[in-house]
């Protein structure tokens, strides 16, 4: 035994003496530890969804975000230039191009959104007096557009949104997240 007589003596030196239960209160048994593990698991499971689910909205969003830009550069294009515009739906991309070119067009570079294979913005025109009518989206040198309804489906999930014929802006119909 340590030197205090049948006392318990602890490493640094110092006597316990009777009272083990110092020595109880002082630490975690491992039911404790156990129960925080759950806990901080469940907690973990809880938050890392909602995690991941706004990320894949920021993604969402900045695909919708990108086919905005190409709608409000159409749009002040054709009010700039005094001439119509198109968006152009073409295989891997949406581009924006002049409805009528002119001569100075010749090599200007035409903003787009380059389009992956793993993802589609759909066009429809329910105001087109054709059955199946070109997959274009008209801009007029006034400013308004052709009212026209653009879906898209990805990765991140889809969105629809119906834009305005007067304003060119759009309005969310329905959103869903994978």
């Amino acid at each position: 035994m340590g030197r205090g007589g049948g006392k318990l003596c602890m490493a640094n030196g110092a006597f316990l003496g009777d009272n083990w239960d110092v020595l109880r209160t002082r630490a975690f048994t491992l039911l404790e530890l156990c129960l925080a593990i759950a806990i901080g698991v469940l907690l973990l499971g809880l938050v890392v969804p909602s995690v991941a689910g706004l990320f894949s909205e920021q993604k969402r969003r900045a695909s919708f975000d990108r086919l905005e830009e190409l709608v409000v550069k159409a749009q002040k294009l054709s009010v700039e230039e005094r001439r119509g515009f198109v968006l152009v739906w073409e295989e891997g991309a949406v581009v924006l191009q002049p409805d009528q070119p002119v001569a100075e067009d010749a090599g200007r570079e035409w903003p787009r959104i380059g389009v992956t294979s793993k993802e589609a913005y759909l066009l429809e025109r329910p105001a087109a007096l054709e059955q199946k009518p070109v997959q274009e989206w008209p801009f007029w040198r006034g400013g308004t557009c052709e009212p026209v309804i653009v879906r898209y489906e990805g990765p991140e999930g889809r969105w629809r949104a119906e834009f305005n014929a007067l304003t060119c802006r759009a309005v969310f119909s329905e959103e869903e997240g994978r």
